[in-house]
């Protein structure tokens, strides 16, 4: 006797067919129709000028954000892409507002560890800086300038490199393991309290720094880096000590044997 086959067809319940209808129209509504589009484009910075740019950047041609596109496909890596033509930005903030129609926009700048001081840059009407990277790049003096005194960056704050000896010449010709050192110095000194001010470096075995904690600003030769956690260690005992409350130099190239002044 052979066996009998039925074949069954089912079909959609209403509610699973009015949630598809129902997505297929929302998905329109965002990404199609002219209900919600962009009414505005905000560049959250409290500099006129970098608004400007910025907006300049992002409707140059072919815009990636313009008034009238619809707000769902505003798209954020797009935007990110096209500002990051602009050396100084890292990556965006985006929010898009759905009843205004505001497209947001904050810029996250770069953020580097230390900046090169004029004479070692390569240009009066640019700003070297060394990145977290460990990468050396340049900006518009008066872009920085602008960052700088409105609030954008902190890099104002940021240690001054200074490379000498055997590094005068491009900073970009420069080794990655000497700008490794140099970031490593600037983090050990972070983690203990002490704030870099600036780091000059003439080979791999002279490396000075001007430093400060407390208010109290102290000028440090630390030779190389070897030991660097023990030379930092020897300081901080040489600070405690009473007859050196009123020295700013020590040498710490040989840790054993310190100097202070």
């Amino acid at each position: 006797m052979k066996p009998k086959f039925r074949l069954s067809l089912r079909f959609p319940r209403p509610t699973l067919l009015l949630s598809v209808v129902i997505l297929a129209g929302a998905a329109y509504l965002l990404g199609w129709s002219k209900i919600f589009v962009v009414e505005s484009i905000v560049i959250e910075t409290k500099n006129k000028e970098v608004a400007q740019e910025v907006q300049a950047k992002l409707l140059e041609n072919p815009a990636v954000v313009k008034i009238g596109d619809p707000l769902a496909r505003v798209d954020r890596r797009s935007i990110a892409s096209r500002l990051r033509e602009m050396l100084w930005v890292e990556n965006i903030k985006l929010n898009r507002k759905l009843l205004s129609g505001e497209v947001s926009i904050q810029v996250i700048p770069r953020d580097p560890i230390g900046r090169l001081t004029p004479a070692s840059s390569t240009s009066v009407d640019s700003v070297g800086f060394l990145g977290a990277d460990l990468e050396v790049f340049y900006l518009p003096r008066n872009a920085v300038t602008n960052a700088i005194a409105t609030g954008e960056t902190n890099w104002g704050r940021i240690p001054e490199i200074s490379f000498q000896g055997e590094y005068q010449g491009d900073p970009r010709d420069t080794n990655r393991e000497i700008r490794d050192e140099i970031k490593a110095l600037i983090n050990a000194l972070s983690d203990k309290g002490y704030r870099a001010l600036q780091i000059t470096v003439k080979s791999p075995t002279e490396l000075s720094s001007a430093i400060s904690k407390d208010g109290r600003k102290l000028d440090i030769y630390w030779g190389s880096v070897n030991e660097l956690s023990l030379k930092i260690e020897v300081l901080e005992r040489l600070l405690e000590l009473k007859e050196n409350k009123r020295a700013s130099y020590f040498n710490l190239s040989n840790p054993v044997s310190p100097i202070a002044k």
